[in-house]
């Protein structure tokens, strides 16, 4: 079954991206800050499920109903963090400050030679270690992406820095995970996302926010098959061109026999759970799953 965030149209224009990126690196972060304000006005607007899906988060991580005001400054912090993406794309990461919590964690398993399955989510912004840690030669990080949603910002992206894109695993295709297992052995990281599933074979129901919804069993597979620890990694924005990222130790790999694994998948993915609400209550405009995220079993 097709997941609901798999079929939301990108509302993007080419035109209007490429604009922005033309003011942004000609004219600097702050006319390019200025033009976000009418660009998240005009999503906010215009995009009634993407509004109503906000409102419903918003309202659960701030225990309130929320008003245009709050939808505002989540769209407009997602736009944010696109904005910052786009300089650190084109090279101006000095436009950027980034604190690391947790480094040690990384540093250990990257200097082990086991290498790491890193578990983020879309939260703040997913792109930002990994571009950094290549900009500075420190970590060659794979992305494992399962869908594409904005295909026409990537490609922005992807004219800007085409070397940030060799890593990146598209999910799906055949044969899209051959050499993934050498790569682990050689003590690789690898990164995905947690917070969202696309088979629904492949999935579990957890707890969040206190009511139940779907994760995606993928993190806790691949641990086992790679043999690869699980280690969180949040980014969240903490204000212009300031963020903070966490590292934290998530789970080794599943030991589990098979009657067993189901549950056991279920203890791992429920941790995470627990730990994506905890940032998201941290940093409760950071989270960009603009869909329902609680459906239904449909």
């Amino acid at each position: 079954m097709k997941q609901v965030w798999l079929e939301l149209p990108e509302r993007s224009n080419l035109f209007w991206l490429n604009m922005i990126k033309w003011i942004a690196l000609r004219f600097g972060r702050w006319l390019s800050r200025l033009l976000l304000y009418p660009i998240a006005a005009y999503f906010v607007i215009f995009s009634h499920r993407t509004r109503a899906a906000s409102c419903n988060y918003l309202r659960r991580v701030l225990g309130h109903d929320c008003g245009w005001g709050e939808v505002f400054r989540h769209y407009h912090t997602f736009a944010c963090t696109l904005l910052d993406r786009l300089y650190l794309f084109a090279g101006q990461e000095q436009h950027l400050s980034i604190r690391i919590h947790g480094q040690d964690v990384l540093d250990h398993y990257a200097q082990s030679g086991r290498g790491c399955l890193l578990v983020g989510a879309h939260l703040g912004s997913f792109e930002i270690i990994r571009a950094v840690g290549q900009l500075q030669s420190k970590y060659v990080i794979k992305a494992l992406v399962y869908g594409e949603g904005t295909p026409r910002i990537t490609e922005l992206f992807q004219k800007l820095n085409p070397a940030l894109f060799k890593d990146i695993i598209y999910m799906g295709g055949v044969g899209s995970l051959i050499g993934l297992e050498q790569y682990a052995k050689q003590g690789g990281i690898i990164a995905l996302m947690g917070d969202r599933s696309v088979q629904a074979s492949k999935r579990v129901r957890c707890e969040f926010f206190g009511e139940p919804a779907w994760f995606p069993e993928a993190p806790v597979l691949l641990s086992r098959i790679l043999d690869m620890p699980l280690v969180l990694f949040f980014c969240l924005h903490r204000g212009e061109g300031h963020y903070e990222v966490w590292f934290e130790h998530l789970a080794d790999p599943m030991q589990a026999v098979r009657d067993q694994r189901e549950a056991a998948a279920h203890s791992i993915m429920q941790r995470y759970a627990n730990r994506l609400e905890h940032y998201c209550r941290l940093a409760p405009y950071n989270w960009f799953n603009f869909y329902n995220f609680w459906q239904s079993d449909e």
